[in-house]
């Protein structure tokens, strides 16, 4: 009966006329389930590929449009301070619904395509199947550089925009604030004010192993995309010059390990 229901929806010969490559894969997903239109079943292939896969099987609509979620997910880096672990929700998001839907969006896509070769005049149908089906690995690493040109060149244009995330991301993305991160509990990077042509960012943490209070400000130059340390106070109290420099070098050792 299910089998049935398969057949009437799509004859498997007319769904070759697309698919051209794999095509007993997709025989085998669409024949188990009653309405492949309307069921999920799981794509590896599309779950690892994401907007790769779109592109190899010229589903376009579908690979600019997560190209695009993508684009704007980077651009709101720049503007709203994101934990670094929502990447992973936000792209392993992406990926389980690819994988999920992938082959019930691709008989969708078979269908409209050969909805629309139906429209041809009779000499021009083959020549439409054929460029609108099959697959194309050219076009997949072609279109995937692209994506991922436009996408870090807008990131990285953005990242010049006086935010208050752009200018605290100059220091805290480098390797003395990673060590600092790692030697402070509770870090917090807290963006302070404007003096002249730079920024004040302060860091907050505190060292369990010391037990102390950390407070260190800093000065960044946003246009040149550099830092320099300012003061720093422990428990409070401000050091004192030497006591500043030997801190500061303490950790640029450190951040070099």
């Amino acid at each position: 009966m299910e089998e049935q229901a398969v057949n009437e929806l799509i004859s498997f010969e007319e769904e070759h006329k697309v698919v051209r490559t794999n095509t007993s894969y997709y025989d085998l997903k669409w024949g188990k389930t009653a309405n492949p239109a309307k069921n999920n079943t799981w794509n590896w292939a599309a779950f690892f590929l994401t907007s790769a896969w779109f592109a190899y099987r010229k589903m376009y609509k579908h690979f600019f449009i997560l190209s695009l979620i993508e684009v704007i997910w980077f651009s709101l880096l720049c503007f709203v301070d994101i934990p670094e672990w929502s990447d992973a929700i936000v792209f392993g998001g992406a990926s389980l619904i690819t994988g999920l839907c992938a082959n019930r969006w691709y008989y969708k896509h078979v269908k409209n395509v050969l909805a629309r070769a139906e429209a041809q005049p009779e000499q021009r149908k083959e020549a439409y199947l054929q460029i609108k089906g099959g697959t194309h690995m050219g076009i997949a690493i072609g279109l995937s550089i692209l994506a991922l040109v436009i996408t870090f060149g807008v990131g990285a244009g953005l990242s010049f925009l006086p935010t208050k995330t752009n200018i605290k991301d100059v220091v805290r993305y480098g390797d003395e604030a990673i060590t600092l991160e790692t030697y402070n509990d509770h870090p917090k990077w807290t963006y302070i004010k404007k003096e002249g042509r730079h920024h004040v960012v302060q860091f907050t943490g505190y060292d369990y192993t010391e037990k102390e209070h950390v407070r260190i400000v800093f000065n960044v130059y946003l246009d040149k995309q550099i830092y320099e340390w300012d003061k720093i106070y422990i428990n409070g109290k401000k050091l004192n010059k030497k006591d500043a420099e030997d801190y500061e070098y303490w950790i640029e050792d450190s951040s070099a390990y």
